[in-house]
């Protein structure tokens, strides 16, 4: 299937339990060595009184079925998760283009280091890999990759004289 047979919409409440499970799975079948430190009620509370209603939060969707999802605060990516089902459909593509023009200046965002499927995607998306960490400061104590990204330059523009 092509990208054209979905679209974005924002996340509202009753989204909290299809984004949940979406979550879960996709982390389950990304980093099945990944433990988690939350149990799916705890994580279902999050996302409905954390996530949803504080975080900018775009989902994709078929015929009403979240497909994926994205969350930002500011100009850092929080969440960005397709379910398994759909992965290598265009749809992680078409939330991470549409988080970037929601983001015209830069983004940032952690991965964990050894979720390598992850970290090619950012990396051929155009984002640049600027620390590494042992994973001290995340909840799961798992060694984090810290990346950027930044638009291009503007080839267009002639300074702010308009020369």
């Amino acid at each position: 299937m092509s990208q054209e047979t979905f679209g974005l919409t924002a996340a509202e409440s009753p989204d909290a339990e299809a984004l949940t499970a979406l979550y879960l799975r996709s982390r389950a079948a990304a980093m099945p060595w990944l433990a988690s430190p939350h149990d799916e009620a705890a994580t279902h509370w999050w996302m409905e009184n954390v996530v949803i209603p504080e975080q900018l939060v775009r989902v994709a969707r078929e015929d009403r079925r979240p497909l994926g999802f994205f969350a930002l605060t500011g100009n850092w990516l929080e969440q960005l998760y397709v379910d398994p089902d759909d992965q290598g459909r265009g749809v992680g593509r078409l939330l991470l283009e549409e988080a970037k023009r929601l983001s015209p200046d830069g983004l940032s965002l952690y991965v964990f280091t050894r979720n390598g499927q992850a970290r090619r995607f950012y990396e051929a998306a155009g984002f640049m890999l600027t620390a590494q960490s042992d994973g001290t400061r995340n909840e799961e104590r798992e060694p984090d990759c810290l990346y950027r990204w930044r638009p291009a330059p503007n080839k267009n523009s002639r300074g702010s004289l308009g020369r």
